[in-house]
């Protein structure tokens, strides 16, 4: 029997097609009964493709391409774990080739032992050249220096039915008798079945960046999963038994691995239990602000401590602890909290949250579960833009061999697939742009749903031959992996080396990244924590800083008044734009029907906004409206559940009313919430009695229990967990304090956070336009990166402008530094000498950058010629030195142009992406005698006839079949949705462009949307 050592699967990124899945059971099917995973440089299948042979029951033998140099060429060699200590090796040496771009040598192979097997190949290894020139002696001396090197060495034999090779290796195996060489069937496998190598083909050319037409393209026949017989009828007998010899030699242990924490370094040597007791009940008299810590307080934390003690945990809260601690030295502003850790007691009084878990009724046990071992998952938000500081200190303090970020894969889905495929095809970028654009924009679409779901896409697929070529292939890639990144926050520490526990590679230059995905990490002992940089604390910091810098007010965010009534009524008022998680038009209706008037309420609405809990807001809606309807199975349940409204909102509700009314420990109704959540029907049968009989021990009808239960197991589908959503809901309301409280403040730093963002800043200008707040064109002597605030007015930095990049902002700060600007003159001079071109002036005068030299645009359009002549004139070079002398001539008067109103508008919005300082609209509405502006008639009942224009058009068909169009549209103040029913959209046709001005009349339905009854097109 022969065994496949030699196999490519898809994680060797586009130079293998097989998916883990398939190479499992394709060689089960064979009847094989062993496999090996050989990725070229990479182990990243290693622990699906043991998962997956376990399943199916067949022996997986782990194994890597890697490359080896000698003397001064490099060639690839394979490697085979033969035991766990040869595992290691592969991780490490794997790791070497991916993290330091260091080549294995011959030296460091010498140290293996019989722990790994190694193949050099006959085709593609170091003895083809020599082969090719008919080197006997060279062969020989090359053979025993490799068997010198590496006692485990075997020969390689692979010639994929080429009649060439064949010939060769046998004159190869006769020339190295003498030397104990023992040859081995390699047949190498890049793809599953014969009738696939075109399928690879197409794989090589999207990795080459090549079509199926390149003459260099190569033709890999025969690279596929040959079966028993096959194998058989290529290779010796002799040949085929070794390579299942070693195979069945390949036996390794895994070692169940401890959770893999580094241990923290105490003061004096102190154990950590010990140091962490202190630190907390230091912090829980900071946190309640007296010498007599609360006893309730006191037991919870007691408890707590106990719990992550027994599961030996101690060293985890310190690790977060210490660089938590860090960031807030470092001035970083650290967020509230997420996720269940909310819920910890010990994490509020170590810093680590800022949430109150008695306070807001959160469980510890939701957190980390004595009776239901799982690792600790405590996720930290920092500002995005000093996130990196802190991963930082973590790698400085642990060791850049014992912390790294988490890889993750990009993969071939439906979209991409499609566009890779077709470029191999050769098919022009537009064909491919209509195909991709019929595809719906839904999560996990995928080509069969999309040729299925959409008929415009498999009209357009089955129109054409070349169409159908591309799908078939597009089809059988999708879902590939097709490159590697980084977890957007995830990273592990570990105690020991990582390489002795997971293969790293090298995609960030901060520091390297496990090769295994996420969900494979927990199991080797890795606790992943995440590092998160949110958009959002950027924010809030900026805005705090701002006001210590502009008021010399030390405004601490955490203890601002949870019931601040500006706060509220901004929240109740709905003015939530640029409000983390509460700027969606959804959330916006939910808060609009909620009325929030405490802080709690905004808990309850975040919690709501989710796919599953939404399913409640109807009833929790009615019952704020009408609280008499509120009825409750149990009067003992109402002190657990009035809060919201009779109804389980949160996770903690349910665990709450299984110890309260079924006597359950806090752990134990954990697992019957997360038993509910995962429909698990054993679980739930067991549980569900133990809840009947613990109700009526406590005295509560069988019939009761039964009712509960079933309410539990109801709610259970929707209930959110409470911890997450009170640490959010703390973010949305300290982003809603500074915007009522603080607002042009709040809008520098949001403006400032979506710079590049062309959209997201016309929104935020429109709402800070709308609240009466005073913008400033850019000027070429304010900042040119950020917004500012300049005599109570926000000032636009240059870098929004089209046309003034990174180099040209740098260069005029640089000539800031050396004086402002005087005069137009004086900056067209001073800039030439940066060589920034006339395309640069020109758009800097456009965007009003040049207005505080009180000229007009179109003068100073005009003059640009002579101003850049006059600037070459006064511009004297000395020994590589440009110095400036204005008294060598005189510049010419300026060409005095009055400027156009509707051409300077329409200008500035060529370069900044929207209207700034004059709007078109504006002289339109004087002129036709229509002076009222959206924001002002937004909320009316009555019909209004106004002017705006258009932003977007949406197209939306009718149960009819008849055509219509949501058109998005706004004038100076406001962006509003204007429905237009299908006879009125067909009688504008073609008309009704992007940027087209419009007359219309129509009556607001609802707030910010208006059903047109007319509509005329201004031209202008």
């Amino acid at each position: 029997m022969a065994t496949h050592l030699f196999v490519r699967s898809a994680y060797s990124l586009l130079k293998g097609s097989l998916s883990i899945d398939k190479l499992v059971h394709e060689a089960y099917n064979h009847g094989f009964k062993h496999v090996a995973l050989t990725d070229r440089k990479v182990m990243h299948g290693v622990p699906e493709f043991l998962k997956v042979a376990q399943q199916v029951g067949i022996h997986p033998i782990i194994g890597v391409e890697l490359d080896v140099r000698i003397e001064e060429e490099v060639w690839p060699f394979l490697f085979l774990a033969r035991t766990y200590l040869g595992y290691q090796k592969l991780l490490e040496y794997s790791s070497l080739e991916n993290t330091a771009a260091q080549i294995l040598s011959l030296e460091q192979l010498s140290e293996l032992n019989q722990e790994v097997i190694v193949l050099v190949y006959t085709e593609g290894g170091p003895f083809e050249p020599l082969f090719l020139k008919e080197n006997n002696p060279a062969i020989l001396a090359l053979a025993k220096q490799l068997k010198q090197s590496i006692p485990s060495l075997y020969l390689g034999i692979s010639h994929q039915e080429n009649a060439y090779w064949r010939q060769q290796n046998q004159v190869l195996k006769e020339l190295l008798k003498p030397l104990d060489y023992e040859a081995v069937a390699c047949h190498k496998v890049y793809y599953g079945q014969s009738h696939e190598d075109e399928l690879f083909r197409v794989l090589m050319a999207m990795d080459k960046g090549t079509t199926l037409s390149d003459p260099n393209l190569p033709t890999l026949s025969h690279r596929y999963l040959l079966d028993p017989q096959e194998m058989e009828a290529l290779y010796t007998k002799e040949e085929c038994e070794l390579s299942d010899q070693l195979a069945q030699s390949c036996q390794i242990e895994f070692i169940k691995h401890p959770t893999l924490l580094p241990q923290f370094e105490t003061p004096q040597g102190i154990s950590s239990q010990h140091y962490l007791t202190q630190l907390c009940l230091q912090g829980l008299l900071k946190r309640l602000d007296t010498n007599k810590a609360n006893e309730t307080y006191r037991n919870r934390l007691k408890h707590e401590l106990d719990v992550i003690f027994s599961m030996h945990y101690e060293d985890y809260f310190l690790i977060v602890w210490d660089f938590i601690r860090f960031a807030k030295k470092q001035g970083i502003y650290v967020g509230p909290g997420r996720g269940s850790a909310a819920g910890s007691l010990v994490a509020y009084v170590l810093g680590i949250t800022h949430v109150d878990p008695l306070k807001y009724g959160l469980l510890f046990e939701r957190f980390l579960n004595p009776d239901r071992i799982s690792l600790p998952d405590i996720d930290t938000d920092f500002p995005d833009q000093r996130r990196d500081e802190v991963l930082a200190y973590v790698l400085n303090k642990y060791g850049s061999d014992h912390v790294a970020h988490i890889a993750t894969f990009g993969t071939l889905a439906a979209k991409q697939v499609l566009r890779d495929v077709g470029k191999v095809l050769e098919l022009l970028p537009r064909e491919l742009d209509s195909l991709s654009k019929t595809i719906p924009n839904v999560p996990k679409m995928t080509l069969s749903l999309a040729y299925h779901q959409s008929k415009l896409f498999k009209q357009l697929i089955d129109s054409d031959e070349r169409y159908r070529k591309l799908y078939a292939i597009a089809i059988q890639l999708e879902g590939l992996p097709r490159h590697i990144s980084t977890h957007a926050a995830g990273i592990v520490m570990s105690s020991v080396p990582l390489t002795q526990i997971v293969p790293l590679i090298q995609i960030e230059a901060d520091m390297a990244s496990t090769q295994y995905t996420m969900e494979h990490l927990e199991s080797l002992g890795l606790i992943k924590m995440d590092f998160l940089g949110l958009r959002n604390l950027t924010i809030i910091d900026d805005v705090v800083q701002m006001i210590k810098k502009e008021t010399q007010v030390e405004l601490n965010i955490l203890k601002i008044p949870m019931d601040d009534q500006a706060t509220l009524e901004l929240i109740r008022r709905v003015d939530t734009v640029g409000i983390f998680q509460l700027e969606s038009e959804g959330m916006k209706n939910l808060l609009r029907q909620m009325k929030a008037s405490c802080f709690e309420d905004i808990v309850a609405t975040i919690a709501l906004f989710r796919p599953g809990p939404m399913e409640n807001i109807p009833a929790v809606i009615a019952a704020r409206q009408n609280p008499k309807t509120i009825q409750y199975v149990h009067a003992d349940l109402k002190p657990l559940l009035e809060s919201t409204y009779g109804i389980m909102i949160y996770q903690e509700q349910i665990m709450q009313v299984a110890q309260k009314m079924a006597g359950f420990s806090l752990a134990k109704a954990d697992i019957l919430r997360k038993a509910m959540s995962k429909k698990n029907a054993k679980e739930l049968s067991d549980l569900q009695r133990d809840f009947i009989q613990g109700c009526i021990q406590l005295k509560y009808s069988e019939k009761l229990a039964t009712d509960l239960f079933a309410l539990i197991q109801k709610f259970a589908n929707y209930g959110f967990n409470k911890s997450h959503s009170v640490a959010y809901a703390m973010i949305s309301y300290q982003m809603a304090y500074l915007k009522a409280n603080y607002a042009q403040f709040f809008y520098i730093a949001l403006l400032n956070s979506v710079i590049g963002s062309e959209s997201k800043t016309f929104e935020y200008l429109q709402e800070a336009k709308a609240h009466r707040i005073q913008l400033l064109s850019p000027s070429v002597n304010a900042h040119p990166s950020q917004y500012t605030l300049e005599n109570n007015a926000i000032r636009f930095p240059l870098l929004i402008i089209k046309g003034v990049g990174a180099v040209v902002g740098k260069a005029i700060l640089i000539e800031q530094l050396k004086g402002l600007f005087t005069s137009y003159h004086d900056f067209v001079v001073r800039m030439s000498t940066h060589r920034i071109s006339k395309t640069n002036f020109e758009s800097l005068i456009d965007a009003g950058a040049l207005d505080e030299f009180k000229l007009s645009r179109a003068s100073m359009r005009a003059s640009l010629e002579d101003a850049i002549d006059y600037a070459s004139m006064v511009k004297v070079e000395s020994n590589q030195q440009i110095t400036i002398d204005f008294n060598l001539v005189k510049p010419l008067p300026l060409i005095e142009v009055q400027d156009i109103p509707l051409d300077k508008a329409e200008r500035e919005r060529l370069v900044l992406g929207f209207y700034l300082s004059d709007h078109p609209l504006t002289h339109l509405k004087e002129s036709m005698n229509i002076h009222q502006s959206l924001s002002m008639i937004q909320n009316s009942t009555q019909p209004q006839t106004f002017i705006c224009m258009v932003k977007k058009v949406k197209q939306h068909r009718t149960k009819t079949g008849s055509m219509m169009a949501f058109v998005q549209v706004y004038d100076e103040t406001l962006e509003i949705d204007l429905v237009l029913m299908p006879h009125l959209f067909q009688s504008l046709g073609e008309q009704l462009k992007v940027n087209t001005i419009l007359k219309v009349e129509g009556v607001f339905e609802k707030e910010s949307s208006c059903l047109a009854k007319r509509v005329e097109v201004i031209d202008v």
